[in-house]
């Protein structure tokens, strides 16, 4: 557990955290780590200015959710912003196996909520346009094919 997580990391937890309640799961918790991966590949990201996954050998054991931002007058609260679009997905997601139905539209959320997941690091770089980069990493990963 780091001493201190910055206003915009603590939020993100929270949002996350408090959606993970609705279905009395356990909360993540904070993983440097997984901060420091997730940074690697959000700098990555904004140096190449476009949104993509890392492979599995890329990220070993480690589940991924991405976003994007932009706004002229910079993003405040990057990470927060890409969590609250994830939990938004609840909407899409009627308790389909991976990945029947819209997996697209729901597959971000299912991550947040999957069950094994105890741990969560994440971090965002800005691209030379001002394009910012978010990025996930989760362990245990979840959003395995044919479970819930």
């Amino acid at each position: 557990q780091p001493t201190t997580l910055s206003s915009d990391q603590a939020t993100t937890l929270k949002t996350q955290n408090d959606q993970r309640l609705t279905k009395e799961l356990k909360s993540l918790i904070w993983d440097d780590n997984l901060a420091a991966d997730a940074q690697q590949w959000a700098n990555h990201l904004a140096s190449i200015d476009s949104l993509m996954h890392s492979t599995s050998d890329q990220r070993a054991n480690q589940g991924e959710n991405l976003a994007y931002s932009f706004n002229s007058d910079g993003v405040l609260y990057p990470l927060t912003q890409g969590a609250q679009g994830w939990v938004a997905e609840v909407s899409n997601y009627n308790n389909e196996i991976i990945p029947q139905g819209n997996f697209a539209a729901y597959g971000h959320y299912t991550q947040v909520m999957w069950s094994s997941t105890n741990k969560i690091g994440m971090a965002n770089a800005t691209a030379a346009n001002g394009g910012v980069y978010i990025v996930a990493r989760y362990s245990p990963p979840g959003n395995y094919l044919g479970q819930r």
